[in-house]
C-alpha cells in the first residue's frame, strides 16, 4: 500500500497547489505574498495576524484587485525569519501564502565572467539557440570549422586555444605533404607570405575576430563567441589580394578533400570570415577575387564579409568584396547594440544583405610591443566585428539536431549551403533603419533562424506540459502517447492503476526536431483503467486511459 498512499498524496498535492518552497531561492526580506480566503476583507487578515504574529503586517502592494492577493510587508529578524511563513499560513483568513522569491532566468547562459559585457549576444538571440546547441559538430558527427581570413591572431589567447583547428592529417615539420592537399606542414592553417602555418602578425584585429566566433564558452574565463565549441582554422597574411585568393584556395582544398573523401582527410569548413576589404573598388575591377566565391560555394562553403564603414551605398561608389555577386557571399553591415543602424556604415538595395550588431562589441585581444601576444579582452568595432557574428552564426546553425537541414552537407555540399543561407537571410529581424538599404530589411538573428529550422524540418511543438494524442498501436499490445513540452530537458513518463501501483517508468528526453511520443507496451495490462504521468520535477500532467 505504499506505493497507493503516495500516489494519492501526489494527486492531493496536485490539486491543492501546496508544495513546500525552495529555502535556496533567493528572497526579499521583510516581504510574504498571501492570498485571503473567499469573502475575507484584507483589513480582517491584516488585524488576525497582527493579533497573532510577532512584528507589524502592513500592505505594500495590491498585487490582482479583486483576486485577493496581496504582498504585505513585515520587520524581519533572526528570530522570527524561519518561521514566519508558518504561522502566516496557518491563520484561519489565509488561503496561502509564500516568500516574495526572485525568479531564476531559465536561459543558457555561460558562466564566463565578462559575458555581461556581451549585449551583442543577446541583440541576436544567441542565448535562445544555445538552448539547442553550444555548436560543434553535426549530426552526422561532422566536426565544424570556420577559416579565419586575417593578417594574423594570438590564437594561442586562453579563450581561443581549446577551439584552434589543427589538421590532424599533416605531420608538422618533416617537409612533406602528408596529406595530399598541395600544401607542405599545414598543421595550423596556411599563411600565404610565409608558406607555412604561422599565426602571422598577431595584431587585435584577427585576434578580437576570432573571439567574436568562436571564443570558447562556460569555461569561466573572459568571454564566449557564437558558438562555444567550433574549429577556428587559421588562414593568415592576408595584405594582398593574392595572399587572398591563396588563402581561400587553400580553404576550398580542404574542404573538397573532405567531400571526396567522405571525412577521412580534409576539414569540414562551412564558412569564412572577411573582415577586410577595399573601399570604393567595384567588383568588375576584381574578377578573380570574386570568382573564388562562387568555387567555395560549390564545395559547400558560404563566405562573409564586412563592408565599409562610412555612410556610403556600396552599390553606387563601390566596395570590394561586399559587391561581388556570388549567391555565396553574404555582405554585412553594422548596427549598435540597440539595433540601429550605425551612421558610418555602409549599405546597398543590391550589395548588403544584412545588419548584425558591431558597434563596442567585447572580445578576445591581445596587445604587447613585442609581437603583440599579450592575451587580453577589449572592445572593437565597425563592420568589422559584425560580419563575425554572422560566420559564427551560419557555424551554430550546422551543429543542429535536424537531419533534412545538413544531413546532406557532404553528399550535396551546394544544395545544403544554399539552404543554410536561406534560413540566415529569411528569417533576419525587420529593422527599419535596414529597410531599403539592405536586400533583406533585417539584422541578424538567431532565434529566428533557429524558428526557421525547425519549420523546415517539421519539429517539435512548444508549449504548455501536455499529453496530445494517445494511440493503441496494430495488434494492440502497445500504445504511443504523443506529449509536448515546454523546453526539451528531461522528463519522466510513468503509468499507475487506480490503486497508485506504479508499473511502468520510462526517462524521456523531448527532441527538437521531429514529433515526441513514448511508446510503452500494454500487453500485461488487465482490462481496466489507468493512469499515465509525465512530469519533471513538481509539474506533472496526469491522464487516464482504458485498456480494452
Amino acid at each position: 500500500m505504499k506505493n497507493a498512499t503516495r500516489f494519492l498524496i501526489f494527486f492531493l498535492c496536485l490539486a491543492s497547489g501546496i508544495t513546500a518552497q525552495n529555502p535556496g531561492l533567493e528572497r526579499r526580506p521583510g516581504e510574504i505574498i498571501i492570498q485571503v480566503k473567499s469573502g475575507v476583507r484584507l483589513e480582517t487578515a491584516l488585524s488576525e495576524l497582527n493579533r497573532n504574529a510577532p512584528g507589524t503586517f502592513s500592505l505594500k502592494k495590491d498585487l490582482a484587485k479583486g483576486w485577493g492577493m496581496y504582498l504585505l510587508q513585515f520587520e524581519e529578524n533572526q528570530d522570527n525569519s524561519t518561521s514566519m511563513l508558518s504561522l502566516v499560513r496557518r491563520m484561519p483568513s489565509i488561503q496561502a501564502a509564500q516568500w516574495n522569491s526572485k525568479v531564476q532566468e531559465r536561459s543558457v547562459e555561460p558562466n564566463d565572467p565578462e559575458w555581461w559585457r556581451q549585449g551583442d549576444m543577446t541583440l541576436i538571440n544567441a542565448p535562445e539557440v544555445w538552448e539547442t546547441s553550444t555548436g560543434g559538430i553535426t549530426l552526422n558527427g561532422d566536426t565544424v570549422v570556420v577559416a579565419v581570413l586575417e593578417k594574423g591572431a594570438l590564437l594561442t589567447h586562453p579563450d581561443l586555444a581549446p577551439n584552434r583547428h589543427w589538421n590532424w592529417h599533416e605531420v608538422p615539420g618533416n617537409g612533406l605533404d602528408d596529406d595530399a592537399n598541395g600544401f607542405v606542414d599545414d598543421f595550423g592553417g596556411w599563411n600565404p607570405q610565409t608558406q607555412a602555418d604561422d599565426l602571422g602578425t598577431k595584431g587585435f584585429h584577427g585576434t578580437a575576430v576570432n573571439g567574436i566566433i568562436g571564443a570558447r564558452g562556460n569555461n569561466e574565463l573572459g568571454v564566449t563567441g557564437v558558438n562555444w565549441n567550433v574549429k577556428l582554422m587559421n588562414i593568415a597574411g592576408m595584405d594582398f589580394e593574392s595572399e587572398i585568393i591563396e588563402g581561400y584556395v587553400y580553404v576550398g582544398n580542404m574542404r573538397r578533400i573532405y567531400n571526396q573523401t567522405n571525412g577521412a582527410k580534409g576539414a569540414f569548413v562551412v564558412a569564412t570570415n572577411a573582415s577586410f576589404g577595399f573601399d570604393f573598388e567595384r567588383a568588375e575591377d576584381h574578377p578573380i577575387w570574386c570568382a573564388v566565391y562562387d568555387s567555395l560555394g560549390k564545395v559547400g562553403i558560404l563566405s562573409v564579409g564586412a563592408t565599409i564603414n562610412s555612410n556610403v551605398n556600396v552599390d553606387v561608389q563601390g566596395d570590394m568584396p561586399t559587391t561581388c555577386m556570388s549567391e555565396y557571399l553574404i555582405a554585412v553591415t553594422n548596427i549598435t547594440k540597440s539595433a540601429t543602424k550605425v551612421q558610418g556604415a555602409g549599405y546597398g538595395s543590391t550589395s548588403i544583405d544584412l545588419g548584425a550588431p558591431g558597434t563596442d562589441t567585447y572580445s578576445t585581444y591581445n596587445s604587447g610591443s613585442q609581437g603583440n601576444d599579450l592575451p587580453t579582452y577589449n572592445v572593437i568595432g565597425g563592420c568589422s566585428a559584425a560580419a563575425p557574428h554572422v560566420t559564427g552564426g551560419i557555424a551554430l546553425l550546422y551543429s543542429l539536431g535536424c537531419e533534412p537541414f545538413t544531413s546532406d552537407a557532404v553528399t550535396d555540399p551546394i544544395t545544403c549551403a544554399r539552404r543554410v543561407r536561406d534560413v540566415i537571410l529569411n528569417n533576419t529581424e525587420p529593422n527599419a533603419t535596414l529597410d531599403g538599404i539592405t536586400t533583406t530589411g533585417g539584422h541578424l538573428d538567431l532565434g529566428n533562424a533557429l524558428d526557421g529550422v525547425r519549420e523546415l524540418c517539421k519539429g517539435a511543438k512548444v508549449g504548455p506540459l501536455e499529453f496530445t494524442e494517445v494511440r493503441t498501436q496494430a495488434g494492440g499490445d502497445k500504445m504511443r502517447v504523443y506529449y509536448q513540452t515546454p523546453n526539451f530537458q528531461p522528463y519522466t513518463f510513468r503509468v499507475f492503476n487506480m490503486l497508485g501501483q506504479q508499473l511502468y517508468e520510462q526517462k524521456l528526453t523531448p527532441l527538437q526536431f521531429s514529433e515526441n511520443y513514448v511508446e510503452f507496451p500494454t500487453t500485461d495490462l488487465p482490462v481496466g483503467v489507468y493512469v499515465m504521468s509525465i512530469g519533471r520535477g513538481d509539474v506533472v500532467k496526469s491522464r487516464k486511459f482504458p485498456k480494452i
